[in-house]
């Protein structure tokens, strides 16, 4: 027997105190408290039950193809894709609703219009794997890969990539960027997220990472121009390949996947899924298509993660191995935490976003189980998350915190 001192204990007592309290938050998120929709397969709002049956028959839907991916909420409506990863995906860009026919299920509404999800149109939407939503103008920033069926031996190259503003509280079309083939290349790109950059007041450029290419492209909106950096930060790093995720080994190699805007709108952010080191670039060097490309190493993560989101005092990641949310509080000496865990509900946190309600979203889609073909459609395996964190996205009154600001990051 060791006897204590008072200060000690006290230590020791706080500690204990600080380890229950976690115990009973991670308890009680991990039972489902902030889970807001999960699903084991997915069906849409279709106009009538023949039309359904209709697209079933063409194989125009397979359910097992189906899986949510991206997220976006602007104004309480929560939005999604569903990326045309293999055939049989009816709706690429979707928001849910409550299923009229059955209040205790959520459908998927194709976003904005079913015609808009036809595919071999140019003019409608071919696969979304992201998008982003600007609270201060409600205009949504839709990226299109207008490739097809990319995890399948045969891919369709059946448009030009593009991206698309379009203003949701509107109902209407904004514009429409088709990139160059020399900028975004129609045969084999995977654009796969995207972030907004404001200057004086206005979203001005679009940073959108390209997963295969492994290429930063950017989006000047005033000139209607697009251009991309590559950089050996971008590319996966060795002995990655494999992911372990519980009794499950997948192979991957995707390179720049993860993007983050800093809340300044001083710094992009970026990661490969393949790779444990996060890297940032001003953002003044994006801004000038003849800059000199200039990087910098941030750290290195506890995870390997593919999405990822700012807040006014912290990034947010998913930990793909750890079926968890990580933490990074720039600043601080032990910076990095993890904040929610759950081996079964937090499978893969494919995507985070900030409402303008001050909560984060996620969705953690057992991606790793899709990919092996090993996802069981009779289990629950797709869950969007709902969780209050007290903290403001990145975009979060940008027209005024960035009027007549001059940027100026020094380098150096």
């Amino acid at each position: 027997m060791y006897a204590v001192g008072n200060s000690v204990m006290a230590v020791l007592l706080d500690n204990v105190s600080l380890f229950l309290l976690w115990t009973v938050y991670m308890h009680s998120v991990s039972n489902g408290q902030d889970i807001v929709y999960h699903w084991k397969s997915l069906d849409y709002s279709w106009p009538n039950s023949t039309v359904k049956q209709q697209y079933i028959a063409d194989k125009q839907f397979i359910v097992e193809n189906n899986v949510i991916s991206g997220i976006k909420v602007l104004d309480g409506n929560v939005y999604v894709t569903v990326p045309r990863w293999k055939p049989g995906v009816p709706s690429t860009l979707n928001k849910i609703i409550t299923n009229p026919t059955n209040i205790e299920e959520s459908i998927l509404e194709p976003y904005p219009t079913w015609r808009m999800q036809t595919l071999g149109d140019c003019g409608a939407l071919q696969y979304v794997q992201s998008m982003e939503v600007d609270p201060n103008t409600g205009y949504m920033w839709i990226i299109d890969v207008g490739r097809i069926n990319i995890q399948t031996d045969q891919p369709q190259n059946i448009c030009p990539a593009k991206l698309i503003i379009y203003d949701v509280r509107n109902d209407r079309l904004v514009h429409v960027h088709e990139f160059p083939d020399a900028v975004v290349s129609r045969t084999s790109n995977f654009m796969n997220d995207i972030v907004l950059d404001y200057v004086n007041g206005v979203a001005t450029f679009a940073y959108i990472t390209d997963s295969a290419d492994a290429k930063l492209i950017v989006y000047d909106h005033n000139r209607d121009t697009s251009y991309y950096f590559k950089h050996a930060s971008m590319e996966i790093e060795p002995g990655t390949e494999t992911i372990v995720v519980g009794d499950n080994n997948v192979t991957t190699r995707v390179t720049i996947d993860g993007i983050a805007m800093s809340s300044d709108f001083h710094f992009v952010y970026y990661c490969a899924l393949n790779a444990y080191w996060l890297y940032r670039v001003p953002t003044n060097v994006l801004r000038n298509t003849s800059a000199i490309f200039y990087v910098e190493t941030v750290g290195r993560k506890i995870d390997l993660t593919g999405g990822m989101v700012f807040t006014d005092t912290a990034l947010y990641y998913g930990g793909l191995t750890t079926n968890a949310v990580y933490k990074w509080s720039f600043g601080q000496v032990n910076n990095q935490e993890m904040i929610l865990s759950n081996n079964t509900s937090l499978r893969w946190v494919d995507s985070l976003a900030m409402d303008d309600q001050q909560n984060l979203w996620l969705v953690a889609n057992g991606l790793d189980l899709f990919v092996a073909g090993r996802m069981d459609f009779a289990k629950t395996h797709m869950y969007i998350w709902k969780i209050p964190m007290g903290e403001n996205g990145y975009l979060s009154s940008a027209i005024t915190r960035t009027k007549d600001e001059t940027s100026s990051v020094i380098i150096g």
